[in-house]
């Protein structure tokens, strides 16, 4: 493939290229909802582009602004074509794989950063109002959210994620065509829910025997969770009613996340803002109320974690 190519152009056809790709897997398949009886490269496709499009749609709409919700948008469906990439991982390419799932991850936490001042912000507003410091934390966090998403939206925009997955989705549909009929979508979805589930249950034990979670688990088991709630959304055609224990595993386990994740993300906020805040007494307070909630939402989640039956 010649690396001479104009993004813009690109940016123009991959649009259209990708609904026609769609389309033409759907036109051969009695019902094109279904994809327990599709070749596993065509139900590929049918998962992923439409996800392809959005993200370029999110894209797109960073060209002339700072867009924080298009963001926190590009960040979901990054999140999701990543998941997407590790559930057909065996029959692609393995290192290209992990390599595109890479890029995937990375471009996120781009997208993500944003995210992360909000929830400081709004962690720091729900502090007793005899804080008086964390005002000036707050407005500087707010400031520093707006630098954040326009530098988000430049380096995102410089990666040109329309190329990228045009030639991710095509170098897999490939590979996934040459390996012919080695398995169904429903067996390849079976292995892939059943793997992603005893992933997260190991990820939980694990972070059950801790003393305290920190960021680095809490990211594991979150992005754990995150693996089995798209694969579950994307193969319920063919998984029928088989998982029910997988669905309420992941409940629990993303009742277990959302709080104690926000206090964590708040933390990484606060140290990119601390240079910019010429108050050591404003630091000190802010950050000595998100250790008060780190230390409060770690039990809880620690709590909830050795609750559950396969982590005692």
């Amino acid at each position: 493939m010649t690396l001479n190519f104009d993004p813009a152009l690109v940016r123009k056809s991959l649009g259209s290229s990708l609904s026609r790709q769609f389309a033409a897997t759907r036109t051969r398949v009695s019902d094109p909802f279904s994809l327990r009886d599709q070749p596993v490269a065509d139900a590929f496709v049918m998962l992923t582009a439409p996800l392809a499009i959005e993200a370029f749609a999110h894209a797109e709409q960073m060209a002339g602004r700072a867009d924080a919700g298009s963001l926190e948008q590009l960040r979901s469906t990054l999140c999701r074509l990543r998941a997407l990439w590790w559930a057909f991982e065996p029959l692609l390419d393995e290192k290209e794989a992990r390599v595109v799932r890479k890029r995937f991850k990375r471009l996120a936490n781009i997208a993500g950063e944003p995210h992360e001042i909000d929830a400081a912000c709004d962690l720091l507003t729900r502090a007793p109002e005899d804080r008086a410091g964390l005002a000036l934390v707050v407005r500087t966090l707010r400031q520093e959210r707006r630098e954040a998403s326009a530098v988000s939206c430049v380096t995102i925009r410089k990666a040109h994620i329309d190329v990228l997955l045009r030639r991710a989705l095509a170098d897999a549909r490939r590979r996934l065509e040459a390996r012919g009929k080695e398995c169904t979508v429903e067996e390849l979805a079976h292995q892939r829910v059943s793997l992603a589930d005893d992933l997260l249950s190991k990820r939980e034990h694990r972070a059950a025997r801790l003393k305290r979670v920190d960021m680095k688990t809490l990211r594991g088991l979150d992005e754990a969770a995150t693996r089995l709630q798209c694969l579950l959304e994307f193969f319920a055609p063919v998984l029928e009613r088989g998982h029910t224990h997988s669905i309420a595993h992941l409940c629990a386990a993303q009742a277990v996340l959302g709080r104690l994740g926000d206090v964590l993300a708040s933390e990484a906020a606060l140290r990119r803002v601390a240079p910019a805040l010429d108050d050591k007494h404003a630091i000190d307070e802010a950050v000595r109320w998100l250790n008060k909630e780190k230390r409060d939402e770690s039990r809880e989640a620690l709590r909830h974690l050795r609750s559950l039956p396969h982590a005692i």
